[in-house]
């Protein structure tokens, strides 16, 4: 007897589950990872260069979301899934025994190997669980959810901590369980839609070996090559990214040095207000982001993120980060999206987007390398915020220029839903796995 047809529950029961999976996987990691960094510098006494080893960990260790797309092009999504949660939530419950920054560092920077897993599943995700038309508010929802979740994450953690510094060694183990929840129901969610078994078929055959690990990067080089489109899209976010690493290294030290924050105030000042702007913002460039394309909509995005940098030179009190802050967190909603929702939209067929999101995550790694040292040292040097602040702000207006000439080359109807091609060079057919 021949088995009955899937039937695929509505986009709203859908999107529903996916926002609370999302929720309860990025938020909590995002909780621990924004205040991590403070939590060093007060309750295990980091300085400066340490301080930064913690906030570079995350997006440099980026760049390994290439080898985990490799990973994810061979097994399934539900065991990718788990083994993703386990590279990044387990490093963090086993922090509980830290008794110096070194111990603390060591997990974070396992932690921040596995996180560096989600963006290529992420992508794919987005990709099978909607339809081009509706995906920008989709993904916007997905987020709007998210950041509601990171507020509260954020705020609880830092509030927890002012209480007792300790507390993050019960506060990890929740977590972790928090997210393992978040890893079921996209299970749950990958088996009602089918997509999973859309998705078995493709999955490569063989072990992964140290060969097909190091291939992704050939790879990388022979797309950035060939498909000049996607290698003007990923140098203008090149150059925004040098400017977001700067503050992103420099936000923890201009907060504990200069201004002199408890956990608390600094949660709310900019982990609070950071998502609550997103939140208001995001389903609105969503929609933007449906009527224009992921060019015009980060070009315009960081042309207004300039102003981030200016407001932290100046700031000296709490409320002065707090509106710097409004000015990084309604931008940043239209990054975001042009972040994700770019190599996804650039990729030319449904089986590549994985791997374009991972070049994509993994190159915010190779900028973070350079980046945020650069932020530290031009500080370091000067003893004053004011030049590094400076340059992430010409940064962000250099890479919203970029954005804009890209924008003049490629047809308007091109930005939108079809796949975006090199006018000249060919794609070559690159497979997603050896």
């Amino acid at each position: 007897m021949n088995a009955p047809p899937h039937h695929r529950p509505s986009t709203a029961r859908v999107l529903t589950h996916h926002m609370v999976a999302n929720v309860l996987i990025q938020s909590v990691w995002f909780g621990i990872s924004s205040i991590v960094a403070v939590l060093a510098r007060k309750r295990f006494n980091a300085g400066d260069w340490q301080t930064l080893m913690i906030t570079a960990a995350p997006p440099t260790l980026l760049t390994l979301s290439i080898f985990w797309n490799a990973l994810f092009h061979r097994v399934s999504i539900r065991r990718y899934l788990v083994i993703n949660w386990a590279c990044t939530m387990l490093p963090l419950a086993a922090a509980v025994f830290a008794q110096s920054f070194w111990h603390l560092l060591v997990c974070f920077v396992c932690a921040a190997i596995g996180a560096a897993g989600w963006s290529p599943v992420a992508g794919d995700l987005l990709r099978r669980f909607y339809g081009d038309r509706v995906r920008g508010r989709a993904f916007a929802l997905v987020n709007s959810a998210m950041y509601i979740g990171m507020m509260l994450a954020s705020y609880t953690f830092g509030h927890v901590l002012d209480r007792n510094e300790n507390a993050f060694r019960w506060y990890f183990p929740i977590a972790t369980g928090a997210y393992a929840v978040g890893v079921i129901i996209l299970q749950r969610l990958l088996r009602a839609t089918g997509a999973e078994e859309e998705r078995s078929s493709s999955i490569a055959a063989g072990p992964l070996s140290l060969r097909r690990a190091v291939q992704p990067l050939i790879r990388l080089r022979e797309i950035l090559r060939s498909d000049r489109t996607f290698y003007r899209y990923e140098a203008a976010f090149m150059t925004y990214g040098v400017g977001w690493m700067i503050c992103n290294a420099l936000l923890p030290v201009l907060a504990t040095d200069r201004l002199r924050l408890s956990y608390t105030a600094f949660a709310g000042a900019t982990q609070v207000i950071y998502p609550l702007c997103m939140l208001v913002m995001t389903y609105p460039m969503g929609w933007v982001m449906d009527r224009i394309g992921p060019v015009p909509t980060s070009g315009l995005s960081f042309a207004w993120l300039s102003l981030y940098p200016l407001g932290l030179m100046l700031s000296h009190d709490v409320t002065a980060v707090g509106a710097a802050t409004v000015f990084y967190g309604t931008a940043m909603a239209g990054v975001h999206i042009g972040w994700m929702l770019g190599p996804v939209t650039l990729a030319p067929s449904p089986d590549r987007v994985a791997q374009y999101v991972a070049i994509h995550a993994s190159l915010v790694g190779i900028r973070g390398i350079v980046a945020q040292g650069l932020g530290m040292f031009i500080y370091r040097m000067t003893g004053s915020f004011t030049w590094p602040f400076a340059a992430a702000a010409f940064a962000f207006l250099w890479a919203s220029w970029q954005m804009w000439r890209l924008r003049a080359a490629i047809p308007f109807a091109s930005q939108l839903h079809k796949v975006v091609r090199p006018p000249t060079d060919s794609i070559p057919d690159v497979p997603t796995s050896p």
